[in-house]
This record gives structure tokens, C-alpha cells and sequence, in this order.
């Protein structure tokens, strides 16, 4: 087996996978295929020359804890049947990983199709979209000034300004890339007859966008709303995008959207609990341990030394081993500390991006730690709500 960077040339081998591991029409396929070749990293394993598997990143920027980290958001991840079971994702995840840590990435984020396939190569459970189906009857009527303008010729100017107040907002967002906007947002599939586009103003002021298709429910006259994307800037915005959906009570049965596990869905829609049909998560990884501990926001007002001492699978559980000194809002490296926290790389992950805390990590028996700085770790960690919105 060899793994090596994948190049034009491999372009029909990965179409071919593409179509046949993710059900994927013909036109779709090499969509798929050409926007990573022309702006992804990706890898390829093959034996005797043919390409059984496959996978690539996408370049983003994420919000964590209100600072930006360079993240790639792991895509594409595809293995013909006949050469699974083999090793071939172990070994182009650390070809993968090292070259992210080269290329001065961070962090990681995926879309699982099982969780529990990726833990094992140290990517953790770290947010959680509620997938609603919300009936517009259900919908709260909103009264005030809004206006609903349609854009039909959209671009990413049209919505970007939105999206990156949205994206600072949430912990764990992504600012995104042109090429994500045109070649993912924008791309509506062979599929999708059109996709909708609205900005939503309210007093003068842009404050939310929405670009959702119609999806005809089988054997019914009747559609439903299918919302690809959406972002507003504050819950004047969010009420504005809901009122939108109101509008629609005379043609649509449901709005299907992805929202934060945070959001109060039940402010805007006090609709059965039945109608949340779907919690899919997003997984999270720190690919360079020492770098995204320097790159952190520390807080002014804690001082305290400790050794991280961290296990990656991908790096044969070898132990990554860091001291740090914390005070007046900096970090730096220091050459040894008395203090120790040791776990494996998920469980960092997990408390470095705010899906748990240290005390629940220790409640797991997931951490070693002394028990003198057990209180600064869970200032300098908070535990936050979490979410990813872009599926990669």
C-alpha cells in the first residue's frame, strides 16, 4: 500500500468512488471532485498502482472561545468495498495530519457517518445540530417591520457580512472560504430544481439570510421548506428568519433546518418534541497540540504552571509532552512543571473546544491530573456550548 497527495491525474478514480460511496449523481460527482482538486489537500492509497481510497480537507478558520484558529474540515472520505478493513483511512489520516501541522492548521472538524469509526483516530463528539422538522402552523406569528428580499442572483458578498457576525457569535463556528460559499452554499446539485435566496432587513438594517429549495413530500401536493443555509446576527435576526418561514403557511407543510442544540426552537415554534427527528454531530480534533495551546485565549485575571502531557493514535500513542506558564492574559513555554495533566487527545479536544469540562473529564476517569491546579484548569477551559455549522 502506498499513500501519496492526490493529483488531476487521480481525477476519474475519485469520481468513480465519490459516486459509488456516496450515492452521488454522474454531474455531481466531478463537481465534487474538481472543487477539491482545485482548493483541497487530500491524499489517496493505492496497491499496484489503483486508487482504493481516498480523502481530502478544506481550508476554514474557526471560532474558538472568540479567537480565530486555522481549521481543516475533513471531506470526502471514501474506500472501495473490496479494499476495506485494510488500514488505508489510519494511513492517510497521518499523512493527513502531518501535512495540516505543516501547512500551520490547528484544529480538524469532520461529519461522521458513525462516530465511533472516527474516536479511534482521536476525533471527539463535540457538537451537536438538532435536525427540525417544524410545521408553519406551528410558527409564532411576528409582528414588525420586516422586509424579505429576494436575491436572485446571489453571491457571497450578499450574505458574507451576516455569516461572519453569525460565526463569531457561536463557539465552534466557521468563517468560510469563497470557494466554500460557491462551490458547497451556492451549488445546488442535479437534484435541487432552484435554490432560494433572501436577505431579511429590518429596520434598514441586514440582520439575517436564508437559501433554502422546495421538496415535494412523495405521493402528497404538498412541499416542504428544505433550508441549506442560513445566518443572522442577532435574535432580531433569527425571529426575522422565522417569520419568513410564516409567510409560506398557504404552500408548506414543514420547515426542515439544523439549528444549535442551544437555540430555543420553542421561542419561535411551540411545536412537539417529536419534530426534532435528528441530532447529528460534528466531530473535533486538536491536530497541533502545542501551537493551538499557544494560540489560545487566556484569561488576564489566573497565573499557574502545569505539564500537558497528550496521546494521539495517529502519532502511534506516542506521549506529546508541553509545560506552560499562565499569567497576566499570556502563555509561553517553560522547560519543566510539578503539575501534571495527562489524557488521551479526544478528551483534550472535548475540554479545549468546551464540550466538557475538566471535572467531567475526571468524573469519566478520562484525565490524570494534580489536584492543585484542577480549579485553574476549568477557568482556563470553560465549558461552552458548541456548534458547527457548515457540514463538510
Amino acid at each position: 500500500m502506498k499513500v501519496r497527495p492526490f493529483t488531476k491525474d487521480d481525477k476519474d478514480s475519485l469520481v468513480k468512488m465519490v459516486k459509488y460511496c456516496f450515492n452521488m449523481l454522474q454531474k455531481d460527482s466531478e463537481h465534487y471532485i474538481q472543487g477539491a482538486l482545485n482548493f483541497c489537500k487530500g491524499f489517496v492509497a493505492e496497491e499496484g498502482g489503483v486508487v482504493f481510497s481516498a480523502m481530502f480537507y478544506i481550508p476554514f478558520h474557526q471560532n474558538i472561545h472568540n479567537k480565530k484558529f486555522k481549521m481543516a474540515g475533513i471531506s470526502g472520505v471514501v474506500t472501495m468495498p473490496e479494499a476495506r478493513n485494510r488500514g488505508m483511512v489510519r494511513e492517510q489520516f497521518k499523512a493527513m495530519q502531518r501535512d495540516m501541522v505543516e501547512q500551520g492548521y490547528l484544529t480538524s472538524c469532520l461529519e461522521p457517518f458513525k462516530p465511533k469509526y472516527y474516536q479511534k483516530f482521536g476525533w471527539a463528539n463535540a457538537s451537536r445540530r438538532l435536525r427540525c422538522a417544524i410545521n408553519v402552523e406551528d410558527i409564532e406569528a411576528e409582528k414588525g417591520g420586516y422586509e424579505f428580499i429576494r436575491i436572485d442572483k446571489p453571491t457571497p458578498k450578499h450574505f458574507d457580512a451576516i455569516e461572519k457576525a453569525f460565526a463569531s457569535h457561536y463557539n465552534g463556528s466557521t468563517y468560510r472560504s469563497i470557494h466554500f460559499w460557491k462551490e458547497e452554499i451556492m451549488y445546488p446539485g442535479e437534484n435541487t430544481k432552484e435554490l432560494f435566496c433572501y436577505l431579511i432587513r429590518h429596520a434598514g438594517k441586514d440582520v439575517a439570510y436564508v437559501i433554502y429549495n422546495y421538496q415535494k413530500i412523495k405521493d402528497e401536493f404538498a412541499v416542504n421548506i428544505h433550508v441549506r443555509d442560513y445566518g443572522f446576527i442577532n435574535y432580531k435576526g433569527a425571529n426575522g428568519l422565522f417569520a419568513l418561514f410564516k409567510t409560506h403557511r398557504d404552500q408548506v407543510r414543514d420547515v426542515i433546518i439544523g439549528l444549535p442544540e442551544d437555540f430555543d426552537v420553542f421561542h419561535f415554534a411551540p411545536c412537539n418534541l417529536n419534530a426534532i427527528f435528528c441530532r447529528s454531530y460534528m466531530m473535533f480534533k486538536v491536530v497541533d497540540v502545542k501551537n493551538a495551546m499557544l494560540h489560545y485565549s487566556i484569561p488576564k485575571d489566573i497565573a499557574f504552571d502545569f505539564e500537558l502531557q497528550v496521546s494521539d493514535p495517529m502519532m502511534e500513542n506516542e506521549r506529546l509532552s508541553f509545560a506552560f506558564q499562565i499569567d497576566k492574559g499570556k502563555i509561553g513555554l517553560i522547560e519543566k512543571s510539578d503539575h501534571i495533566l495527562r489524557c488521551s487527545i479526544d478528551s483534550f479536544s472535548r475540554m479545549f473546544i468546551g464540550r466538557s469540562s475538566i471535572y467531567d473529564l475526571i468524573t469519566y476517569g478520562e484525565v490524570e491530573i494534580s489536584e492543585e491546579i484542577i480549579k485553574y484548569i476549568d477557568r482556563f477551559f470553560p465549558r461552552d456550548i458548541v456548534f458547527i455549522k457548515d457540514m463538510f
